[in-house]
């Protein structure tokens, strides 16, 4: 090698060196106390980013699974985020809707904001009751016509729906969305139930269906039968992988697994298990402990207050 493709080499392996010391020197002060917060969560907030198969691969990941609290009324597609919102937030929202305004709103960069995540609390049981209600619902739809096979599909998928709500369902959901950490944090001041997170707020603009409220037949033209819902959607590229250190690589791999149950539209491989996730000064999650969870042990929560 001469002495230029030396010298080229060597700032390769010294850039190569700067970039992974300022990643650990982040991941460092990221976990200086005092933590942010700590959730105890399970199978059901921490899902495999593969079908844990890690037969070439030494390493293993796990997102944290999240969502958004769903409408009473489900029938129509609605964003995650509201317009009104998506002003708090910044973003310029126009107050009439046209072709013109929608393509200007649609325009706007990608912000940064945070998201709240709430375990197991008053937006999991919200949840819970609009499927235990849908269910309670479509029984009584089925005995008011025993014979209809509709029907008795009908509760019976709405069945399945409520018990994977109640045993499978993540219990995280966003609660609300901000810019401000310290005005998060003092609303939401459990730090064992709220954790806060860092995410990519895009804005977003469909063209739905409007309702007609009046009587009989709906007399208006085709271009009046629909309008513009606006509103944005985020993204937390931080949360997409958290590598679990190799100390409980066996742990995991022998975890045991949920049972298949007769009947379920879900599948029984599942494992089982509990682990302690905390959240730094960079609001960026990181295993603390992790622990088998057998199929008969009741799942970790905390009482609602």
């Amino acid at each position: 090698m001469n002495g230029g493709g030396a010298r080229y080499l060597i700032a390769g392996l010294a850039l190569i060196g700067l970039v992974n010391a300022i990643v650990l020197a982040g991941v460092a002060w990221n976990r200086q106390p005092p933590e942010e917060s700590r959730l105890q969560l399970s199978e059901r907030e921490l899902g495999n980013t593969y079908t844990y198969w890690r037969k070439d691969n030494s390493s293993l990941a796990l997102r944290l699974d999240y969502r958004w609290p769903s409408r009473a009324d489900d029938d129509h597609y609605y964003l995650s985020i509201s317009a009104e919102k998506m002003a708090e937030l910044g973003f310029k929202v126009p107050s009439e809707l046209n072709e013109q305004t929608v393509r200007r709103y649609r325009r706007q960069l990608d912000r940064d904001a945070l998201l709240v995540l709430e375990l197991d609390g008053p937006a999991y049981l919200r949840e819970v009751a609009l499927l235990r209600a849908a269910h309670a619902e479509a029984l009584r739809l089925q005995q008011a016509v025993p014979d209809s096979k509709e029907l008795r599909e009908a509760a019976q998928y709405a069945g399945n729906a409520l018990d994977y709500e109640q045993h499978r369902a993540s219990r995280l959901l966003v609660v609300d969305v901000g810019l401000d950490q310290q005005a998060l944090r003092a609303r939401y001041p459990d730090r064992t139930r709220y954790a806060i997170v860092r995410s990519i707020i895009a804005v977003q603009a469909s063209n739905v269906a409007a309702d007609w409220t009046g009587e009989g037949d709906d007399p208006r033209p085709d271009n009046q039968r629909w309008t513009w819902q606006l509103g944005g959607s985020a993204d937390t590229p931080g949360v997409q992988s958290l590598n679990l250190p190799q100390r409980w690589h066996a742990t995991f791999d022998n975890l045991p697994q949920q049972a298949e149950e007769p009947g379920g539209d879900y599948p029984g491989y599942q494992k089982l298990f509990s682990a302690e996730v905390a959240f730094g000064r960079r609001l960026e999650p990181w295993f603390v402990a992790l622990n088998a969870r057998p199929a008969s042990a009741p799942q970790p929560t905390t009482k609602v207050q």
